[in-house]
């Protein structure tokens, strides 16, 4: 057990901490140059980017507030549905790692006692078990049922719009339809979020948009205007290098919050509070762990510097930001077998409900291994896509930790060299496709 204290220390203070300052400084120093008023940190990823910009925030007397925002895909994106149903199908079958008719139905919001029949509506259409995957090419089929579903489409709507009310309540309590220039920040991946805040924001009566600042964005809404995406480590069009040495389940998974998602909202008193999930005790634990961490790591930063220029300008140079990127690259695609151990027994959900039942590094056979080399991905996702021949490739959260926890010492590096060039395709095709689906919209 100290051993994996230890472990969590060192990696927290060596690469979390400067990593998560590095971005923190870059945010707050660009939107006050913008003349942004208020942040709006968003739950649960941009929780510690809030413990620390509030920490410099009250040292320094920064000329910029910081609020907490708890919101998450889920709790905007289901009172949004009714306004389009199109829109919120695309949403209910988007593709994941573990996508089964209950997902399916859970990731409409409806009410509980409605679910069963229609999960076991889609069950029967698929000839699959509730609870097994459905193969990602079949997701069409699953949104062309659900809409001529008549009975869904009435119960999806009418909970909608009932959850509408309340979460447009929250954020207007929250100050988000103040008419001031302001910004919401998270750690990114494809900027939706931002989207759904736009449309409270317009029926807030405000009709200037919020910006957005981001870890890293992969994409953003085709019909978003880039101009409002700020991305730091890499974005839609560029580091396509850093998006390789990257692991977004990862970073999420470490930098989360010591509470659950936010599901809904309900009224308390006289205002109106987030619903959370329930959340492990061990996940807690480590959060505040974290956190202690990183709050001993700037009080020493505070007693060295005496002014946040200073600071700014002692981790934001081009040095110093090429060595904090390394030193987390290296962590996240190059794993020691402790650190394997220790961060990969994290538990990681990459649906827009929290299901927490899976292993970030998940445990692998060399056959899975093999299974996501390069050239043995491509040829099975032809072959489904010529032949509608499916093979269901076993991956992980955290395929670098994997393979350092489970494949055979002699084959490690060539696993990940394989990996490696798997990703490289993977995210270059991503962009290709983003940028075609863009263009496309720009000239409609």
């Amino acid at each position: 057990m100290k051993k994996e204290q230890d472990i969590i220390f060192h990696t927290g203070k060596k690469i979390f901490a400067p990593a998560l300052n590095s971005f923190v400084l870059h945010v707050l120093n660009d939107a006050m140059d913008r003349g942004i008023s208020t942040l709006f940190f968003l739950a649960r990823d941009a929780y510690l980017y809030y413990v620390i910009a509030e920490k410099y925030v009250k040292k320094f007397d920064l000329n910029i507030q910081c609020k907490y925002l708890c919101v998450s895909r889920l709790s905007l994106r289901v009172p949004l549905y009714h306004l389009d149903i199109k829109q919120a199908l695309s949403y209910i079958t988007l593709g994941g790692v573990d996508v089964t008719p209950t997902t399916v139905i859970n990731r409409a919001g409806i009410p509980e006692e409605d679910k069963p029949q229609f999960v076991d509506r889609l069950a029967a259409y698929l000839k699959v078990q509730k609870d097994e995957q459905i193969p990602r090419h079949r997701l069409g089929e699953v949104s062309n049922l659900l809409k001529s579903d008549e009975d869904f489409i009435r119960v999806l709507a009418q909970h909608s719009e009932n959850e509408f009310t309340n979460a447009l309540k929250y954020l207007d309590e929250m100050g988000f339809g103040a008419k001031e220039k302001i910004a919401v920040v998270d750690s990114g991946w494809v900027g939706s979020i931002q989207q759904s805040l736009n449309v409270f924001r317009e029926h807030l009566g405000v009709q200037e948009p919020v910006e957005g600042y981001y870890y890293g964005l992969y994409e953003i809404p085709a019909s978003a205007d880039e101009q409002q995406y700020h991305s730091f480590l890499f974005g839609p069009r560029t580091g396509l290098k850093n998006k390789v040495l990257f692991n977004n389940c990862l970073f999420e998974c470490i930098f989360s919050a010591p509470h659950g998602m936010t599901v809904r909202y309900r009224r308390e008193s006289d205002k109106m509070v987030p619903v959370l999930s329930e959340v492990s005790q061990s996940q807690i634990d480590f959060m505040n762990q974290l956190e202690s961490i990183i709050s001993d790591y700037m009080d020493e930063l505070f007693a060295l510097h005496n002014s946040f220029e200073e600071i700014s300008g002692l981790i934001n140079n081009p040095a110093s930001q090429k060595e904090i990127e390394a030193a987390l690259f290296r962590f996240m695609s190059k794993p020691t077998r402790q650190e394997a151990e220790v961060f990969g027994q994290l538990h990681f959900s990459d649906d827009v409900i929290d299901y927490d039942n899976a292993l970030l590094a998940a445990k692998l056979t060399e056959k899975d291994f093999d299974d996501n080399h390069f050239w043995r991905r491509v040829v099975l996702e032809l072959r489904e896509r010529i032949f509608g021949k499916r093979h269901v490739v076993n991956i992980s959260g955290w395929f670098e930790g994997s393979v350092m926890l489970y494949a055979t010492q002699s084959r490690i590096k060539s696993h990940l060299w394989s990996y490696n060039h798997y990703k490289y395709y993977l995210q270059y095709s991503k962009r290709k496709r983003w940028l075609r689906e863009r263009e496309r919209n720009e000239k409609t």
